[in-house]
């Protein structure tokens, strides 16, 4: 493999990450988080995956067995509610998915938990999901937004960075890995060597009340990488 090509592979484990900042991995007791939380700052302390398949068609990225032992069950009011965000079309978690706790922050009356996990995709690839929950007084479950989604599928990697800020707004930025140039009619013709990401989408959410409320929105097309902005209205 390219020397390029293994820097960036890192770069792409790495930007998958999110980690607890104040505990190790054997801590087994879910850790209050401090804001922000940044999925590309705490790489050099853990890494919650280990498991990489690569090879010309898929890049598949698994929790260690070891955090699959400590993984919960999504119950079924976790399953039925949709989740917002880049979801590819998919906006339910799905039967015997389960998921290990990153962490959680409180605000107002909610808690707000960070959770990864694996589940399967079209044509069965697995994807590393980041999501974050919000909950009430009583824990049932208010709200769902997915942050990350990693998967990598014949001609193209996805993945996503994201930054909870202070202000409880949520930053998303979606990236997207073209492994062939496009061809006529947009037909995927001669492999690219050494792709670099590109962002195809940039989202921000607004925590309130447990909501996570979508208040922009932009586009990038991948022929013209122009931008296109749009604002949601209140």
């Amino acid at each position: 493999m390219h020397q390029k090509s293994k820097l960036f592979l890192l770069r792409l484990i790495l930007l998958c990450v999110v980690i607890l900042t104040s505990s190790g991995f054997d801590n087994k007791r879910s850790e209050k988080l401090i804001l922000p939380i940044d999925s590309t700052r705490f790489a050099q302390l853990a890494c919650y995956y280990k498991g990489i398949k690569i090879n010309s068609d898929v890049t598949e990225l698994k929790l260690p067995e070891k955090y699959n032992e400590e993984t919960r069950l999504f119950n079924q009011q976790e399953v039925k509610i949709p989740v917002k965000g880049e979801n590819f079309l998919s906006p339910y978690v799905g039967g015997n998915v389960h998921y290990y706790e990153l962490g959680y922050f409180v605000h107002k009356k909610n808690t707000y938990k960070l959770i990864i996990y694996n589940k399967p995709g079209e044509t069965d690839t697995l994807l590393l999901n980041v999501q974050i929950n919000s909950y009430d007084a009583k824990g049932n479950l208010v709200d769902a937004l997915l942050l990350s989604s990693f998967f990598g599928y014949e001609d193209i990697v996805r993945f996503s960075d994201f930054v909870i800020q202070p202000d409880y707004t949520i930053n998303i930025d979606n990236y997207v890995i073209y492994r062939y140039e496009e061809g006529e009619y947009g037909i995927p013709d001669k492999l690219i060597k050494n792709s670099i990401p590109q962002i195809y989408l940039k989202e921000k959410y607004q925590i309130e009340n447990g909501r996570f409320k979508l208040i922009f929105r932009s586009e990038i097309s991948r022929g013209e990488m122009s931008q296109g902005k749009s604002k949601i209205k209140n």
